[in-house]
């Protein structure tokens, strides 16, 4: 073993020792020549109080409101005339000057369904050819997209792709006269938008 190293050893207790009195000497002594702090309680500025004796002739001439009447006793009819004479008429909701009020519906962009709607009258709308066409021998798809509420029924018809003007308007027409089984979500129906096509196929 090293001589250097085990003087090292031998001396750590002492230096310890030294290192510990020395630390709490200079703690005594900064205790006995550090001055004390002397905390003081806080104190708000107070700014210039004004202080009003006599009121003003605008708030002194207000007047009081009067007090608030006492609401009328229900009072026993005389007659049946008299009861229907003072009876307001029931609203009616439907009757907006003859004319229907027409709700506005838009279903959201995007709904997940389990079970997509289903056309149910399909065989009795017949999406026809005009002979116009006929003799043009055009043949095509038109895609529509199909409002369907939560009933199965079309509430609006948009053209999403064309394909040929005439054969457009056919298929814009009789699609809403279609009739759809409504798509569920969670054995709930839903109203969603729905794409369909239209093939003109000549037979």
């Amino acid at each position: 073993m090293d001589e250097k190293s085990y003087s090292l050893k031998k001396m750590f207790r002492l230096h310890v020792r030294i290192g510990f009195l020395v630390t709490l000497v200079v703690f005594i002594l900064g205790f006995i020549f550090i001055p004390e702090f002397e905390t003081k309680p806080y104190k708000p500025k107070v700014g210039n109080v004004i202080i009003i004796d006599i009121m003003p002739p605008q708030l002194e001439n207000i007047a009081k409101p009067p007090p608030p009447s006492r609401p009328k006793m229900p009072v026993a009819a005389k007659s049946d005339e008299d009861v229907e004479a003072r009876t307001i008429d029931k609203t009616n909701f439907n009757d907006e000057g003859g004319k229907v009020p027409v709700i506005e519906f838009e279903p959201p962009r995007f709904v997940a369904y389990d079970v997509p709607p289903k056309p149910l009258n399909l065989d009795k709308v017949k999406f026809e050819y005009p002979k116009s066409v006929i003799m043009l021998g055009v043949e095509g798809t038109v895609y529509l997209e199909l409002w369907i509420d939560k009933e199965g029924n079309v509430r609006n018809v948009i053209l999403a792709k064309s394909f040929y003007p005439t054969l457009d308007k056919i298929a814009v027409e009789n699609a809403r006269n279609l009739k759809f089984s409504p798509a569920m979500q969670r054995d709930k129906p839903v109203a969603v938008r729905y794409s369909f096509p239209v093939h003109f196929k000549l037979e």
